[in-house]
C-alpha cells in the first residue's frame, strides 16, 4: 500500500517515510519563516538607519546653502572693499604705464640709429638694446649680388 502526503503532494512506501519526509518538510518552513522573520527584522534596522541618513543629509544640505549664502556674501563684501582700497593707486599705475610707454615709444621713433638704454630706480633695472634699423632693401641688394656672384 502507498501512503499519500497531502502536505508534499507526494506518494510514499510506508507509513514512517511519509511523516518523517513531512516533519523534515515542517523543519525546513519553520527554519525558512525564522530566516524571513530575521531579514525582516534586520532590514527593519537597515531602512531605519536609512532614514536617519537621509534626514542628516537634508540638514547638512541645508545648513551648506545656508553657510555658502553667507561665505558668498562675505566675499562680495571683501572683494568690494579690496576693489575700492586699490582703486586710487590702480589709476595711478596705469596712468604711470601709459606715460611710460608714450615716451618709450617717442624715444624708440627718434633714435632709428639704435641705442642701449639701461633704466635704474632702486633695485628695478631693464636694459633694453636696439639695434641699428638698416634699410632692408639694401640687404637684399647685396644678397642677390653675392648670390648671383657665387651661382656659377
Amino acid at each position: 500500500m502507498k501512503y499519500f502526503s497531502e502536505t508534499l503532494n507526494k506518494y510514499f512506501d510506508t507509513e514512517d517515510a511519509c511523516v518523517k519526509a513531512e516533519k523534515d518538510w515542517e523543519a525546513a518552513e519553520a527554519k525558512k519563516a525564522e530566516a524571513k522573520a530575521l531579514v525582516k527584522k534586520d532590514s527593519d534596522e537597515v531602512n531605519k538607519a536609512f532614514g536617519i541618513r537621509n534626514e542628516a543629509r537634508r540638514n547638512y544640505n541645508d545648513k551648506v546653502k545656508e553657510a555658502y549664502k553667507i561665505y558668498k556674501e562675505k566675499v562680495l563684501t571683501a572683494r568690494k572693499e579690496y576693489e575700492e582700497s586699490i582703486e586710487e593707486v590702480r589709476k595711478a599705475k596705469d596712468k604711470a604705464e601709459l606715460e611710460f610707454d608714450k615716451k618709450y615709444r617717442e624715444f624708440d621713433k627718434n633714435h632709428p640709429e639704435g641705442y642701449r638704454l639701461i633704466l635704474k630706480d632702486g633695485d628695478d633695472v631693464l636694459t633694453v638694446n636696439q639695434e641699428k634699423k638698416y634699410n632692408s632693401e639694401l640687404f637684399e641688394a647685396f644678397d642677390k649680388f653675392f648670390d648671383s656672384f657665387f651661382r656659377w
